[in-house]
């Protein structure tokens, strides 16, 4: 799950900006990213459809207040229907109009510096460099720093990318021949746009080019690009080739394909990108630009050329004579294979599409911590002293180790949470909110969450935290949950409501999946497993029976308190407990799994069996209480993670049902044939199926391993998605 990146620009005609974002758009979708990028057309805009990118048509391009407004309007409504998890935007006019889209909306965004422009005071002030910059070479960091007082610790160094199988030599006769040049002659190639501020290079050159016809009969210029110079340079071409009576001059305009124009080519006179692009196709390189001029490239200007992004920044221009003369002896006479050598080098070492990729990542991504430091924030029943939830709460943030979260709780104290892990009031508003805006991925922890049976309160507590996560941009996921029963139908259209706005929901149970799918109409459930499950018998702290139950075979008990006070037949549901201890020579140890609500239940129950009974006086460790449903040879239990706990110990339990998920479990471990209802206790129907455990209990055990494995396998899934959806912020 990549993030969504939006990329701004004024447009996609040819230019080494413009290339750059059309391969680095490439290069990051390649990676699993969703990008859409922003800008007024070109020819790279249809190359990036035929890619399967989205492009969507902005007039970034002019400074005009209706084409502003514009713009400002195309991407808010954008950015509010497909939230991008950042904003890439590569020029001064797309950075000030994103940027205050950005900021109205609390998106990061980062820039990249192309180049070096005027810094007047008025250009200054009006300027966005956004949360994190991106420069292309070390000077034009150092162009940003010094001009802009921008912080060096958030501008890293990225490179222009090029696509080496893309651009690999290859021989192109057609290609070549329908240019109009012959086999045997050679092609000097220039692409560049042709713009007050990119032309004179091509000026300069064209000024010397009859000379290096009239030296060289079989050479021809080929210029692709387009500007507003475009028809200066037309009338200045017509004028060689009617000087010399053939078509020696080839301008072609604006074109995507040039990687078929350097497969042909012979030497390349430019700088920047597309000097980096004939390199990659072996062509030899004279390095001439508006900037400067450094020569014939080879590793003797190597660190030159890295400094400067192979503008030429700084260099002065050779004299005519001395440009001309070495273009001749590039097309005559000069051994070039070390030079190209060196070229492809460079390109392979230093301007993998890759590693610009992987630059742009690493920024999108300190850009993201920066805005949201907070990786989760997980809500859940905590903080009550319940077994279950405790324990589930303790893998989730274990699993998520070296990750800041926060965990709401209704008591800091009961909450057992690693160093890094902040907990929060659940009802502290102000404080929730606060952090919710620095988090990343809200979650509800395992659990049954969304349900009405215990309590309308938790039900709107829960569902209203998940629309306030949505409203403050986090992502969201229910975690393993369990859904239902909810029996009111303006929670259940709430329900709804809430669960189309969750970006992920993972379920612990089928028939939690099967109502989330039906209620929605779609399947977006993804059926995974308890927490529970992934604990392992060396979570188990083995311990010694007590003296009271050595010589005696131990059973662990836990009831819920329903179960033990539903009407007047408490008396009979004790004596089941001694029938079968008398019976089969047993001793209980009752286990209080939610400590409020069952030890004083469970405290009852050890009085009617003071022989053979044990409740501990003090309240247990979840590891103390675990090593309690570890030790029994067999267990009868009521809740769901007691079930679960004894099942990953290998103890077979007769599993005492009050709920839907505990019907579930039970049916899919193979143990509903001794499964009682909670609701419909009958005395000999439980001794009946208890003692069929009891002598099943062999065959049990490698049943239980098996399923316990599988959940496990699938409890990984939980963590893996929740990981996916923090990095895809």
């Amino acid at each position: 799950m990549g993030k969504k990146i939006a990329m701004l620009c004024m447009s996609l005609d040819i230019g080494g900006a413009e290339t750059h974002i059309y391969e680095l758009a490439r290069g990051l979708a390649a990676k699993g990213h969703e990008i859409t990028v922003f800008s007024n057309g070109g020819i790279y805009a249809d190359a990036l459809e035929k890619a399967g990118i989205r492009h969507i048509k902005t007039p970034l391009n002019s400074k005009a207040p209706s084409a502003l407004m514009k713009s400002l309007r195309i991407l808010k409504r954008e950015f509010k229907k497909n939230r991008p998890s950042v904003v890439h935007s590569h020029t001064r006019l797309s950075n000030l109009v994103g940027g205050w889209v950005c900021r109205s909306l609390g998106i990061p965004m980062v820039t990249t510096v192309h180049g070096s422009f005027s810094t007047g005071f008025l250009m200054r002030r009006l300027s966005n460099w956004g949360d994190r910059a991106l420069a292309v070479s070390e000077d034009l960091k150092s162009y940003l720093v010094d001009n802009y007082n921008y912080d060096p610790d958030k501008v890293d160094i990225t490179v222009n990318g090029v696509d080496m199988q893309r651009f690999a030599k290859r021989d192109l006769p057609e290609f070549k021949a329908s240019l109009g040049v012959k086999p045997e002659q050679k092609i000097i190639l220039m692409v560049s746009r042709m713009d007050a501020d990119s032309g004179d290079h091509i000026e300069r050159f064209l000024k010397i080019a009859p000379e290096i016809f009239s030296r060289c009969p079989d050479a021809r210029l080929v210029i692709v690009g387009d500007g507003q110079r475009f028809e200066e340079f037309r009338e200045t071409a017509e004028s060689i080739n009617s000087h010399f009576g053939a078509e020696l001059v080839l301008l072609q305009g604006a074109k995507s394909n040039i990687d078929q124009y350097t497969a042909v080519a012979d030497l390349f006179v430019g700088i920047s990108r597309s000097a980096l692009e004939a390199m990659s196709s072996s062509v030899p390189v004279i390095l001439l630009g508006n900037n400067g001029y450094l020569g014939l490239y080879s590793d003797s200007i190597r660190e030159e050329c890295i400094l400067t992004n192979l503008t030429c920044r700084g260099y002065d221009y050779p004299m005519d004579s001395e440009l001309a003369e070495l273009a001749v002896s590039c097309l005559t006479d000069r051994d070039l294979s070390k030079n190209i050598s060196d070229g492809l080098k460079l390109v392979r070492e230093q301007y993998s599409i890759e590693k610009m990729a992987q630059t742009a990542q690493e920024a999108y991504c300190k850009a993201s911590d920066e805005a949201r430091p907070y990786d989760y924030m997980v809500s859940g029943y905590y903080g009550y002293s319940n077994f279950g939830d405790d324990i589930t709460l303790k893998k989730i943030v274990s699993r998520l180790n070296g990750r800041r979260g926060t965990v709401l709780t209704r008591s800091a104290s009961k909450t057992d949470v690693p160093d890094g892990v902040g907990l929060l009031q659940r009802f502290d508003f102000f404080g929730i909110f606060g952090k919710m805006k620095k988090t990343k991925v809200f979650l509800m922890g395992s659990g049954s969450i969304l349900q009405d049976v215990t309590s309308g309160r938790s039900f709107n507590y829960y569902s209203y935290m998940l629309k306030k996560a949505h409203k403050y941009h986090c992502k969201t996921l229910l975690y393993a949950n369990g859904i239902g029963p909810i029996r009111k139908k303006r929670h259940l259209h709430k329900t709804k409501e809430v669960l189309n706005l969750v970006d992920v929901i993972t379920v612990r149970d089928i028939q939690s999946k099967h109502f989330i799918d039906n209620l929605l109409g779609y399947e977006k459930a993804v059926l995974t497993a308890d927490e529970g499950f992934r604990y392992t018998e060396n979570d188990y702290r083995a311990q010694k029976p007590i003296a009271a139950a050595e010589g005696k075979t131990i059973v662990g008990v836990n009831l819920r308190p329903d179960v033990l006070n539903r009407g007047s037949d408490f008396d009979g549901k004790a004596d089941f407990l001694a029938d079968i201890a008398k019976k089969h020579n047993l001793f209980f140890y009752l286990i209080p799994l939610h400590y409020s609500q069952d030890y004083p239940v469970l405290s009852r129950l050890n009085r009617h069996l003071p022989d053979c009974s044990y409740l501990p006086e003090a309240r247990l460790s979840n590891q103390e209480l675990m090593s309690l449903l570890g030790v029994g040879r067999v267990n009868i239990l009521e809740r769901l993670h007691g079930q679960i706990i004894s099942s990953v110990f290998g103890v077979p339990f007769l599993p005492v049902s009050y709920d839907p998920k505990t019907q579930e479990l039970a049916a899919a471990i193979g143990l509903d044939r001794y499964m009682i209802i909670s609701h419909d206790f009958d005395i000999s129907d439980a001794e009946s199926k208890f003692e069929r455990l009891l002598a099943d209990r062999d065959n049990i055990v490698p049943v239980l391993a098996d399923y316990t494995h599988k959940a496990r396998e699938k409890a990984d899934m939980n963590i893996h998605l929740l990981v996916k959806l923090i990095e895809s912020y």
